[in-house]
């Protein structure tokens, strides 16, 4: 459940759904589910491996291998990740301010658009919700590992599919959604071409948070004898399933009500109240949706600080609170940049969200398949096996054929980050 709870983030809800249908609907879930088996739970199972083998985040990982640059490789993973919760933290703030707005009945009163750039603009109403966030994530990192993350995990994760569930439901029974679900659902593989391949192989990775650093370092307090293989495959079905039903929420509902799918953040914060504005029982509803979207972003941004936590507690020695409130003021501060320029937020995403995260995963696959090598290797991914042996197949697979994949994905986002600046 907790590392269900890092893999299923916004990207499920704000980027599968339009992903699926821009790129050929029930072709590209085809395509998204055989790439989430045959790379997905590959590179997760090398996450885990090298996470628990090490029990340390990035800094420690890469210099307990002793591989070349290891501290430098750790740091620069750690800035990736810093950066990228100055901003999510923001995000996740902006999720629960329209939480309340929702509770409050005024969702349906609002034109969404309009209220989105004003919240924007209000630097205050950010600033509180992104300290609540950060304050609720201390309290939980505070309670350590089986009492703050597993516990609330186990609660939260049942509880989030849950809300799919009536929200699909809902959807299903709007005039019209059965249109959008044969859009959904309905392969069009006319649109089947490289570009749906390497879109779905990023969302992919984007989606399970693969990158070197929270699956890396929750990997680190795994016992020896979880079955690591099984976990990868629960993982990656889990975080899957999540962004299926996204899907199944979004575009049925914007399909009644003739509203165009876009990405990024205006699907959330336009598009689904938008939804909700015209649909009975609209703040209920809207209650549901954004409730269940703060769990998912909440538990994603949880791991993110623990990955920055443990960094600090394992190379300075600090105790753990002192580590988190200091990441905790430190990430406030970052996060007020985000909260000034909505440009600056879609930046940092492009350059430490979609470009740094790959990154992580070759240095993850250069150190178990290159440093540590075969034999250590497959003792590792096999301790507490008894559902089959994973063998050489597995290990050379990721030693070859995956960094061909992560370069694909990297080679598409420094794509979108120079045409971004240049």
């Amino acid at each position: 459940m907790s590392f269900i709870g890092v893999a299923v983030g916004l990207g499920n809800v704000w980027r599968f759904p339009y992903m699926a249908a821009a790129f050929g609907g029930g072709a590209f879930l085809l395509v998204y589910f055989i790439i989430l088996v045959v790379f997905g739970v590959p590179a997760l199972m090398a996450e885990l491996s090298l996470g628990r083998m090490t029990k340390r985040g990035p800094l420690g990982t890469f210099t307990r291998i002793r591989m070349k640059g290891g501290k430098g490789i750790g740091w620069l993973l750690f800035f990736t990740v810093a950066m990228a919760t100055s901003y999510y933290s923001v995000l996740v703030g902006w999720v629960l301010l329209y939480f309340f707005i929702s509770i409050s009945g005024e969702i349906t009163h609002i034109v969404p658009a309009t209220f989105f750039n004003d919240v924007l603009g209000g630097f205050g109403g950010q600033f509180l919700s992104t300290s609540i966030v950060i304050f609720l994530v201390a309290w939980v990192l505070c309670l350590g590992i089986k009492k703050g993350i597993e516990k609330v995990s186990k609660a939260a994760i049942p509880v989030l599919f849950a809300l799919f569930a009536i929200l699909i439901i809902r959807a299903l029974t709007l005039p019209g959604a059965e249109g959008g679900l044969k859009y959904y659902l309905l392969p069009d593989f006319s649109k089947l071409d490289f570009s749906v391949i390497a879109a779905a192989l990023g969302q992919v990775f984007f989606s399970l948070s693969l990158g070197g650093t929270f699956l890396l370092t929750y990997a680190s307090y795994l016992p020896e004898d979880i079955n690591i293989k099984t976990t990868s495959l629960s993982i990656g079905i889990g975080d899957g399933i999540a962004g299926v039903f996204a899907g199944l929420f979004i575009v049925p509902a914007a399909f009644s009500f003739g509203l165009e799918m876009n990405s990024g953040p205006s699907l959330t914060f336009i598009t689904a109240p938008t939804i909700f504005k015209y649909m009975p029982a609209g703040a209920f509803f809207s209650a549901l949706f954004f409730f269940l979207l703060f769990i998912a972003a909440y538990l994603s941004d949880v791991a993110a600080f623990e990955v920055l936590t443990a960094t600090l507690v394992d190379e300075f020695h600090w105790p753990r609170k002192k580590a988190l409130l200091l990441l905790c003021f430190g990430e406030l501060a970052l996060a007020t940049l985000s909260m000034i320029s909505l440009d600056f937020l879609l930046k940092n995403d492009l350059i430490w969200g979609s470009t740094m995260q790959p990154i992580g995963n070759v240095f993850v696959v250069i150190g178990l398949t290159w440093i540590v090598g075969l034999r250590k290797t497959l003792v590792e991914v096999n301790r507490g096996n008894k559902s089959g042996h994973v063998g050489n197949l597995w290990f050379y697979w990721i030693k070859y054929i995956m960094p061909v994949a992560i370069l694909l994905i990297l080679a598409l986002g420094l794509k979108d980050v120079f045409r971004t600046f240049f």
